[in-house]
């Protein structure tokens, strides 16, 4: 559990001093957005852009309450490395469809839908774009939900690197009470309609001072400011059901990455108050290493400059680590 790189090699990224700029503006003119449709009649919106000269490609997995329209700095900055970039929105949120009356809900019937949807966009989408060797980098929920897909689908990447993952989540109490009550509260279990856990509420835009998500001021700013110009990416609180499918879908990833056969890299935030990194360090086995980018809050793609940048290092020597392993596998 090394926290800071040692004769690292430091690549050039994004500054939280200048964001959003007029190069990264063109840049987002050439990235396709699309849809695809689900077997169960949901819309999921996807975003693409390949590069030219790819070395390889990097499949995004977004977190809870995300849309890739959040991640255009760091679409931009692993392009800018060499890489093609595939993205979706999971289902119920960003701009994908919502799955109850109040859009505002974060809702899912089962965690498996999440995993059954990126095996669509996969297979759909991504497997006919991408640049060999293929590499995945969640975050948060997109974590837990890319460590069940590699459970699932053992050799489509090459190795994987979650900031963050959601293999625990911060509760307030005993999470075998948390999940009783939950599933006792849970509305949708008898048919009716979703409902949101205790002291749920529709999405609020909270001030930057005393949030639990980033250090840094402006990209926190500007990732209000993309909600607030589009009002569809909001979302409030998780429902009962999502908090009960997450909280088993978390342990369930804690007992996989002991039989995944992919390389697992875990970059976890030193000050998470988010997902609990006692968990995570659960889940370190032979195949599943895990970094930590002490200071750093939840949010580590839109943290300061210095979590931000080690982060990225870290994920992407990673990748190149087994990029060129692969290759002298194939080679043998």
């Amino acid at each position: 559990m090394s926290q800071t790189p040692q004769n690292f090699p430091m690549e050039e990224f994004s500054t939280e001093h200048d964001l959003n700029t007029s190069e990264q503006q063109a840049f987002w003119q050439t990235v396709v957005q699309d849809t695809l449709n689900t077997h169960d009649g949901l819309t999921l919106a996807y975003m693409m852009v390949k590069h030219p000269k790819a070395h390889a490609s990097i499949v995004i997995s977004s977190g809870r309450v995300e849309s890739y329209l959040k991640y255009q700095e760091l679409v931009f900055d692993l392009y800018q490395q060499g890489y093609s970039v595939f993205a979706i929105d999971h289902r119920g949120q960003g701009l994908s469809s919502r799955m109850t009356a109040n859009p505002h809900q974060g809702h899912v019937r089962r965690f498996n839908d999440y995993i059954d949807d990126f095996a669509l966009f996969m297979q759909s989408i991504v497997l006919k774009h991408a640049t060999s060797p293929l590499f995945l980098l969640g975050h948060s929920m997109g974590g837990a939900i890319g460590t069940l897909y590699l459970k699932q689908h053992p050799d489509v990447f090459t190795a994987a690197a979650f900031s963050a993952p959601m293999y625990g989540i911060k509760l307030p109490m005993r999470k075998g009470f948390v999940r009783w009550l939950a599933s006792k509260l849970d509305t949708s279990l008898n048919g009716g309609e979703p409902n949101y856990v205790l002291s749920g509420q529709n999405y609020k835009a909270a001030p930057f001072k005393g949030n639990d998500l980033t250090h840094c001021q402006s990209r926190y700013q500007a990732y209000r400011e993309l909600y607030e110009a589009a009002p569809k990416l909001q979302l409030g609180s998780p429902t009962n059901r999502w908090l009960t499918e997450s909280l088993d879908a978390a342990d369930a990833c804690v007992l996989a990455t002991t039989h995944i056969r992919t390389p697992i890299l875990i970059l976890q935030a030193g000050e998470d108050k988010i997902v609990d990194n006692a968990a995570q360090n659960l889940a370190v086995s032979s195949n599943c290493q895990l970094k930590v980018i002490a200071g750093a809050a939840h949010e580590i793609f839109m943290e300061k400059d210095s979590y931000r940048n080690q982060a990225l290092n870290y994920a992407l020597d990673f990748f190149k680590r087994y990029a060129t392993r692969d290759v002298d596998t194939q080679a043998v």
